[in-house]
């Protein structure tokens, strides 16, 4: 069989796998780099919608996504999941821009309560179903980030505890464990705002 490129054979080219393509980029074939954005470009886009819930800022961070994953190729264990390591770096990123995004809004709602009141338009019933979201989200940001991650990836996400294991590089007892404590806690501190 014909050897090409890194002295691979013509099948393996075809469907080449994600260490094989990162080991490429990592030797300067930036056409590899494509490759792996164009398998994986639609669940990343899953991901960060999913967590930034619009469609904008989603296609964004997207871009933003693969340019940390690119910088960070250099520290990307090889023989490990691959796809593992870019839904982390996906996850993490779109879970940082939410917070400074609802760290601008927070900024806004501030500077529109200090407007005067005709100035202000009258918020309605959704606000309400909004407050306790807010509320709900600020608790989970108050958990420790082990136990908030764990926490995003069932709930948010839907994966399992072994899908969850993998990618926070623990055993599964203890991606259940930190979710049980996410919990309590996450209990502990509504119980807190409602007296």
């Amino acid at each position: 069989m014909a050897k090409d490129r890194a002295g691979l054979t013509m099948t393996e080219l075809v469907a080449p796998t994600d260490n094989e393509l990162v080991a490429a980029v990592l030797k300067g074939d930036r056409a590899a780099f494509g490759t792996l954005v164009e398998r994986y470009q639609k669940l990343v886009f899953s991901v960060a919608y999913r967590i930034v819930m619009n469609r904008t800022d989603a296609e964004d961070l997207v871009q933003t996504i693969f340019v940390r994953v690119y910088g960070g190729l250099k520290t990307f264990v090889p023989g490990t999941d691959f796809k593992s390591w870019l839904y982390t770096i996906a996850f993490n990123t779109s879970l940082n821009a939410q917070k400074q995004a609802k760290r601008q809004q927070a900024v806004a709602r501030k500077a529109a309560a200090e407007a005067p009141q005709a100035d202000r338009a009258h918020p309605g019933a959704a606000l309400m179903s909004s407050e306790a979201k807010e509320v709900i989200e600020e608790a989970i940001g108050q958990l420790p980030e082990e136990q908030r991650l764990v926490l995003h990836l069932r709930l948010r996400d839907g994966l399992t505890h072994e899908e969850i294991a993998k990618i926070v590089k623990v055993p599964p007892a203890t991606v259940t464990s930190r979710l049980f404590l996410a919990r309590k806690k996450l209990e502990r501190l509504l119980r807190n705002v409602k007296s």
